[in-house]
Parts: structure tokens; sequence; C-alpha cells
């Protein structure tokens, strides 16, 4: 499982509804911290097969009070909402969605930053996750990625959804920082390490952390569970490539 729903709070209140430039049409957008014109770095959040929920609205929430405009598209608005926690729903409205689209959308959104004269970076989880693999290697506008349990291989292809992020690594054009579960079965730590390997041979700019004991969607950030030290430490570097490098 990814975020399916959760645990997390966050403010409404200041929470804002834009619409930002995808492909072909606007992408309903969840943004804190974000004014049209100005030049503060930006974070893009690429949510899980789940989508938006309050999991990503407090991260975005989060963000924003580390002085970056927080933007969470919604990846899925041409498929529609499903139920909260519906898995099966999830993989269904996925296998309708496009690989290629949701690329362009990100593009576009991270275009758009850029002629703002923001730097611009990514961070996603599992679906994300993958998309900020393949984003950052076939553009070149994005300033840095934040991977969490991204698929590196694809195991499952599916129509409109068939490509490999390890077979793009030799074409990445921005700095990558990723965290990975040794117990994640379906992510694959040979898949991690085989992506990592193949980066590191082309010289490129990779930091892949894998925690023991831990599995997907890990992450939390409550102060008490099971993976609360992995996330607590993971989050902390998160933060720190992104002030580095934004």
């Amino acid at each position: 499982m990814c975020h399916p729903g959760d645990n997390s709070g966050y403010n409404h209140e200041t929470e804002q509804n834009v619409e930002l430039p995808g492909s072909g049409r606007t992408i309903p957008t969840v943004a804190y911290g974000y004014q049209p014109g100005e030049q503060r770095p930006a974070v893009i959040i690429l949510h899980d097969i789940y989508g938006v929920n309050p999991f990503y609205r407090d991260m975005a929430r989060r963000l924003a009070e580390q002085s970056y405009a927080a933007l969470l598209p919604d990846l899925f608005s041409r498929e529609g909402s499903i139920p909260n926690r519906d898995h099966e729903a999830a993989i269904t409205r996925l296998s309708k969605s496009s690989l290629a689209t949701q690329l362009e959308d990100v593009q576009s959104i991270v275009t758009q930053l850029k002629s703002e004269g923001r730097k611009v970076g990514v961070i996603g989880f599992c679906l994300g996750g993958t998309l900020v693999m393949h984003a950052t290697s076939r553009t070149s506008v994005i300033d840095a990625g934040v991977i969490y349990y991204g698929f590196p291989v694809n195991n499952n292809p599916i129509p409109q959804r068939r490509e490999s992020p390890i077979d793009e690594v030799e074409q990445l054009q921005a700095p990558l920082i990723g965290f990975f579960g040794a117990d994640d079965t379906g992510v694959g730590v040979h898949n991690v390490l085989a992506y990592k390997q193949k980066a590191l041979a082309a010289h490129k700019d990779i930091d892949f952390t894998i925690y023991p004991s831990v599995g997907h969607a890990f992450l939390t950030f409550e102060q008490e569970g099971p993976t609360v030290a992995a996330s607590q430490e993971s989050w902390s570097k998160a933060l720190a490539f992104l002030k580095k490098h934004l």
C-alpha cells in the first residue's frame, strides 16, 4: 500500500487551489506558499496511485514552512476521483491513465515555474517516485529530484505504461536522492541497486539509502511507530538535499 488516506492533519485555511498548465489543459493543484510571479523556489509533490489526499496536503504545508512554494497537482484529474482507500479502483484508474501525458503535465508545470525565475524540485512517492525518475531523465528543466520508494524497473507493464526508469538512467539530467525499504518486495532492492549502479557508471549525481527492516510507504510524520526512525532521517536528508540544490 502507498498512502491511501491518512493520519496527518493539515491547515486547510492556508491552502490554495490553483490551475497550472498541463498537457492540453490546466491541472487542478493544491498550493501552499505560492504566489504567481514570485521567485521563491518551488517543490512539486507527485502523489502515488491514490492521488491527492491529506497526507500530501500536509506535506505541502510542511514544505511551505521551509519557505518553498509547495505544489500538489492532481495527476489523475482527467480520470476523476475514486473512493478513499479503494485499491482496486486506484489500479483501474491507473490503467486508464497515460505515463506520457502525466510526464507532459509535470514538465509543463515545471516550465511555468521556471519561467517565473524559480528553481524547481520534484518529490515523488511510489508512482510519483517513478515519475521523478522518468522526468529527470527526459527533461533538463528540473533542478533536483527526491524519490520515495519509486519503481526503477516496471515489473508489470500495462498499455500506456511500459517503460522502465532504469532504461533511461543514462540520460539523467538532475541530481537525485532516494529512499527505499529493504523489505519492499514490490520495488525490489535488487532493482534499486541496479539503477544506482547504472547511474554511477554513467557519472550521475545520485544518493540512494535503503533502510533495513522497512517496507513500502514507510514515511510518516507521526511520532511513534516502527518506521519513525527511517522517516525522520530520510525527511531530514530530503530537506537538506532540497536546500542544497534549490
